[in-house]
C-alpha cells in the first residue's frame, strides 16, 4: 500500500479496511424556499473538462483490437454494421485485467450513444464498432452454436426463461440478418477466469452494471440511425433481454403489503438479488446469497428503457416477451411494470444503505426468501435487513470490493441518480418510500434531489473552502493560477485517514459511516471516488439544513451552485491538453487510467449539460398521429354510413284534394340518420301529427312543412332532404 502527503489529507488510492465509529450527523430541520428549480449546470470549465475527458477516454478504445471477443459477419448484421469494424475497451485493475470485461463496453456504448444521438458523426462510427463488438460477445459462442447470452454452454439456454440461470439473455432476430441481441457475458476471453474466485470455470453469467450501460447505448444510437427498424428491434431484444435476465422479468419478484411487485436489479444473470439459493434457478457457485450493489441501481435507465419499449412497440415484438414458468404470455405493459418496480425497489434499498454525507455501501443484503427455493414470487420485503444479510446480520462481497464501506463500487452511484434528475426530473422527485416493514411511510422524505443533497452539505458543511464563490478555493500562495482550484481544500469533506503526523493532522471526517454503512472505505484522492460525488451539484439545493450541533447550511442560489460545479471542474489543469502541450492534464484528481477515466468522462458529461435526451422517433408519432386521425375518420364516415342505412320511414297518406275530385294516393318517405332512440318517438310523433291534419284539412303536406313540422316538434334541425316517390 503505497500512500503519499499532501498537506492535510493522505492521497491513500489503496482500499482501507478501517471500522468506524463516527456517527452520522441528524438533519433536524430543513426549510425549503418557495421556488423549485430543475437542473443546474456548469460553465465554461465543465465544458472544458468534458470535451477533454472526452478525448482522453476515446484512446481507450478508437484503435482498439477486438479479436479477443467473438465477432458476426455482416450476413449475421443489419446492414448499418456492414463494413464497421469492431472496437473493443481495453481495461486494467481488479477483475478487469487482461480482458474486455461488460463494464468497460457499457462505459463507452453509452458515452458514444450520447454523443452519437447529438449528431457526432465520428461518435457514430464508434458506437457502430463498440455495439457489433457487443452483439458478437453476446452471441458468445461458435457461429453454428446457441447463444450463449449469460448462460452456460453445458446447462443452460440464454434463450428460455425456464432454463438455468432464469430470465432470458439472448433473443434471436425474426429476421435472417439479425443474429441475437441482449446480455454479455461479463468477461473475455472466457479463458481469463480460469482460477478466479476458487472456480475452473470459463467466465460466465452477465454483469448487470455492465448490460445496462451498453443496453443504453444502443437506445441512444437508435435517433442517430433514424430509427432503423432492423436496428430498433435489436434494441427491443437487448430491453427484454435485459430486463428478463438482470431484472428477473416475469417472475422473480416480491410482493409488498400495498400489493405493489418490486423487482431487485441482480448482480448479473447468475447471481445477486433475489436469485434463491436453491432449487432449479438456485444462483451459481462461489458467490454469496442474497447480495446487492446499491449503486448497480440505474433508474435513469430504467425509465428510458420503458419509455423506448412504449414508444417503439409493434405487435410483432409479442413473440420476444418470455412467458411466465406457468406458460402464459407476458405483455409490453407488464414489462414497463417490471422496471417501474425495480425503480421503487431501488431508491428505498438506496435510503437503507446511505448515510447522510452521501456515502453509500459497495454491497448489501436484500434477503426476502419465499417459503421455498422453488417458488420465485412471493410476499416480502427485500430491505427488511439491509445493509445485513438478513436478521443474522450477514455480510457479503464480491469483486475484490468490501461489504458496508464506500468504495469503488458505490462511488457511481451519484451520477446514476445524477442522471435521474436530469433526465426526468419531476418522477425522481416523487419517489414512493417504505418503511423496513414493507408499508408507505410518508415521513420519509427521500428521492434523487435528497440523495445528492447529501454530498452538498457535505462539502458545504467540512470543506476548508466554498466552492461557490469565486477563487475561494485557489491557492494562495506565490505562483499559483488563478480558478486553479486546490483539492487539499475539498478533501477534508471526505477524509477517511484519521492521523497526527505531518505539519496538517488529518481527521476522518463526520458522516462517512453509519449504521448503513458501517465501515471506512476508499479514499476521495482516487478520480473514481471523488468525481462521481461532483455531479451532486446538479440538483438544486433549495432547503436550508440544521444539524445536530446546531449548524446551519444555507441554501444555494443557481449562481453559486453553478460556480461550484465551475470550482470542481478546475481542480485539473488543461491548459496543456493541445499539440503543444503534448494533451497533458495536470492535477492531483485527475487520474488518466481506465476506471479512473470512465468516471471523469461520465461525470464532467453531466456536469457540464452534455446530458442529452433520447429523441422520440419522430416519424413513428407522425404515423401515430396520422393513424389516430385517420382511424377517427374512418369511424365517422362508418357511423354515418350507417346512420345513413338505418332510416325511419313514415308513410303518409296524403290526398289532394281538388274541389270533390280525389287526387291519387302519394307515399312519401322520410329519411332521417337513427341518431338516437329518442328520434324514433319524434318521428311517430310527426306521422300521427301528420294524418291527423289531414284527417281535418285533406290537404297534402309538402316537404317543407314535413321540414317545418319537425322543427315545431323540437327535434335536430339538421335533417337529411325528404324524398318522395310515387
Amino acid at each position: 500500500m503505497a500512500l503519499s502527503r499532501a498537506v492535510g489529507c493522505w492521497l491513500l488510492l489503496p482500499q482501507v479496511a478501517a471500522v468506524g465509529g463516527i456517527g452520522t450527523p441528524n438533519v433536524t430541520n430543513q426549510t425549503r424556499n418557495s421556488t423549485e428549480r430543475g437542473p443546474v449546470f456548469g460553465g465554461e470549465a465543465t465544458k472544458v473538462a468534458f470535451s477533454a475527458w472526452l478525448s482522453t477516454w476515446r484512446n481507450i478504445y478508437a484503435h482498439s483490437n477486438s479479436s479477443v471477443v467473438p465477432t458476426l459477419d455482416d450476413a449475421d448484421l443489419p446492414q448499418v454494421f456492414h463494413g464497421k469494424t469492431a472496437r473493443t475497451v481495453s481495461a486494467d485493475g481488479g477483475a478487469a485485467t487482461k480482458g474486455v470485461v461488460t463494464e468497460g463496453m457499457g462505459y463507452a456504448m453509452m458515452v458514444e450513444g450520447m454523443m452519437a444521438s447529438q449528431g457526432d458523426g465520428w461518435a457514430l462510427d464508434l458506437s457502430l464498432g463498440l455495439a457489433r463488438a457487443w452483439l458478437g460477445m453476446v452471441h458468445g459462442a461458435e457461429k453454428d452454436e446457441e447463444p450463449l447470452g449469460g448462460a452456460m454452454e453445458q446447462n443452460g439456454n440464454a434463450s428460455r426463461v425456464d432454463s438455468w440461470p432464469y430470465g432470458v439473455s439472448a433473443i434471436p432476430g425474426q429476421e435472417k440478418n439479425s443474429g441475437p441481441a441482449g446480455v454479455a457475458t461479463w468477461k473475455f476471453p472466457r479463458k481469463e477466469c480460469y482460477g478466479l474466485s476458487n472456480t475452473s470455470d470459463p467466465c460466465h453469467g452477465s454483469a448487470t452494471d455492465g448490460d445496462e450501460d451498453a443496453v443504453l447505448g444502443l437506445v441512444y444510437m437508435a435517433p442517430a440511425l433514424n430509427y432503423s427498424a432492423a436496428f430498433v428491434d435489436i434494441v427491443i431484444r437487448s430491453i427484454i433481454s435485459f430486463a428478463s435476465a438482470d431484472l428477473g422479468f416475469p417472475d422473480l419478484y416480491r410482493t409488498l403489503p400495498d400489493g405493489r411487485r418490486v423487482y431487485v436489479p441482480k448482480l448479473g444473470s447468475q447471481w445477486g438479488g433475489l436469485t434463491p439459493p436453491g432449487g432449479k434457478f438456485v444462483r451459481e457457485r462461489h458467490v454469496p446469497d442474497w447480495c446487492y450493489s446499491p449503486a448497480y441501481f440505474a433508474p435513469a435507465h430504467y425509465r428510458i428503457f420503458r419509455d423506448f419499449a412504449k414508444d417503439n412497440w409493434k405487435p410483432e415484438y409479442d413473440e420476444y416477451l418470455p412467458p411466465h414458468l406457468n406458460g402464459s404470455k407476458t405483455s409490453m405493459q407488464q414489462l414497463a411494470d417490471a422496471f417501474d418496480g425495480a425503480i421503487l425497489a431501488g431508491y428505498n434499498i438506496l435510503y437503507y444503505s446511505s448515510c447522510e454525507s452521501g456515502s453509500v455501501s459497495n454491497w448489501v443484503g436484500v434477503k426476502a426468501p419465499c417459503s421455498d427455493n422453488d417458488t420465485l414470487a412471493c410476499e416480502g420485503v427485500p430491505w427488511t435487513h439491509t445493509p445485513y444479510v438478513g436478521e443474522e446480520k450477514g455480510n457479503c462481497s464480491a469483486s475484490g470490493t468490501g461489504w458496508g464501506m464506500f468504495g469503488s463500487e458505490g462511488s457511481r452511484m451519484p451520477w446514476r441518480v445524477a442522471m435521474d434528475y436530469i433526465l426526468y426530473t419531476e418522477e425522481s422527485e416523487n419517489v414512493r418510500m417504505y418503511g423496513r416493514d414493507g408499508k408507505f411511510d410518508s415521513s420519509i422524505k427521500f428521492n434523487a434531489r435528497h440523495y445528492l443533497n447529501r454530498f452538498v452539505t457535505q462539502y458545504k458543511r467540512f470543506g476548508k473552502c466554498d466552492g461557490g464563490k469565486l477563487g475561494d478555493c485557489d491557492c494562495d500562495y506565490g505562483g499559483c493560477k488563478p480558478n486553479n482550484t486546490q483539492a487539499i481544500e475539498l478533501c477534508p469533506a471526505f477524509e477517511v485517514q484519521e492521523s497526527d503526523k505531518g505539519p496538517t493532522p488529518s481527521h476522518r471526517a463526520p458522516g462517512l459511516v453509519c449504521d448503513n454503512v458501517p465501515h471506512y472505505g476508499q479514499s476521495w484522492w482516487a478520480g473514481f471516488m471523488s468525481w462521481p460525488t461532483f455531479t451532486s451539484f446538479i440538483a438544486p439545493y433549495t432547503e436550508n439544513v440544521t444539524t445536530d450541533d446546531g449548524t446551519i447550511i444555507q441554501a444555494l442560489s443557481t449562481e453559486e451552485q453553478t460556480m461550484w460545479l465551475e470550482s470542481l471542474a478546475n481542480l485539473c489543469d488543461f491548459d496543456d491538453f493541445n499539440d503543444e502541450g503534448f494533451w497533458k492534464i495536470h492535477g492531483a484528481l485527475c487520474q488518466k487510467n481506465y476506471f479512473h477515466l470512465s468516471q471523469e468522462v461520465i461525470s464532467a458529461m453531466m456536469m457540464s449539460g452534455s446530458l442529452p435526451s433520447v429523441k422520440k422517433n419522430t416519424e413513428k408519432h407522425k404515423k401515430s398521429k396520422q393513424d389516430v386521425k385517420q382511424q377517427k375518420s374512418n369511424e365517422e364516415a362508418q357511423e354515418e354510413e350507417e346512420a345513413h342505412d338505418v332510416v325511419v320511414k313514415v308513410e303518409v297518406d296524403a290526398y289532394a284534394s281538388a274541389g270533390s275530385i280525389e287526387a291519387p294516393r302519394q307515399r312519401f318517405t322520410l329519411a332521417i340518420p337513427l341518431l338516437s332512440l329518442g328520434l324514433i318517438g319524434a318521428i311517430a310523433g310527426l306521422a300521427e301529427t301528420a294524418r291527423r291534419r289531414h284527417a281535418s284539412r285533406r290537404s297534402t303536406p309538402g316537404p317543407a312543412e314535413l321540414s317545418r313540422l319537425i322543427e315545431d316538434d323540437g327535434s335536430p334541425r339538421n335533417v337529411l332532404p325528404i324524398s318522395s316517390d310515387s
